[in-house]
């Protein structure tokens, strides 16, 4: 592109001198022939010089924009490996044995409720409400369980290995807590039947001493 550019510059310029001459006579233009090739001379050189601070400062540009470039790429280069190694479980996480303890409450709970229906002297309402009871419990024990496999798998969830060791404790106590509301609870729904059947059988028992039908 620069050389071109410098062909037409002195294309312009032998045209006007070839057009002056054509003005002059042939004595005035003997008699300027020196002058004239040296002026030539000059511009051509003043020319190719422009020429070559041209090209000079092109290839300049041009390294320095790859230099940038290449400074950018490697930015997003680090930028991108980082948050990659953010979606990537560190295997000690992974390991950790709060996630094996988070299994197991949540796979006993529901256990711990169907041992319910096998008590006797529980009338329908009462079976709605156990019922309703355990429904509540297990749909925060999903919840819990869908952030575990969040924090847990690779790809899914950008954290850094504290992020991720902290939402496993607090998972881990949560699930402790609803494992022990499910013990309380299924022990007092127990201790009530208990107690129901132990006054009924207190009353059968008066009935019988005052022969009370």
């Amino acid at each position: 592109m620069e050389s071109i550019k410098l062909k037409a510059m002195l294309v312009c310029l032998l045209c006007t001198v070839v057009v002056s001459v054509k003005a002059q006579t042939f004595a005035e233009w003997f008699s300027q022939k020196k002058t004239q090739i040296k002026y030539l001379t000059q511009q051509i050189a003043a020319l190719e010089q422009y020429g070559a601070y041209i090209k000079q400062g092109y290839a300049i540009s041009q390294n320095g924009l790859g230099s940038i470039g290449g400074y950018i790429k490697g930015e997003y280069g680090l930028h991108n490996d980082y948050y990659t190694s953010l979606k990537t479980v560190n295997p000690a996480v992974k390991g950790s044995s709060k996630a094996d303890s988070i299994m197991s409450y949540a796979a006993q709970i529901p256990v711990r409720f169907d041992h319910l229906k096998n008590l006797t002297g529980l009338d329908q309402d009462n079976r709605k409400y156990i019922a309703s009871v355990k429904a509540k419990v297990l749909d925060e024990c999903n919840k819990d369980l869908s952030e575990l496999q969040l924090i847990m798998t690779n790809g899914d969830a950008q954290m850094t290995d504290d992020e991720r060791i902290k939402r496993l404790n607090d998972i881990d106590e949560r699930m402790k807590d609803k494992y022990a509301f499910t013990l309380s609870f299924c022990s007092q729904v127990r201790t009530l039947l208990l107690q129901r059947q132990q006054e009924l059988n207190d009353v059968n028992t008066l009935k019988q001493q005052y022969g009370i039908n």
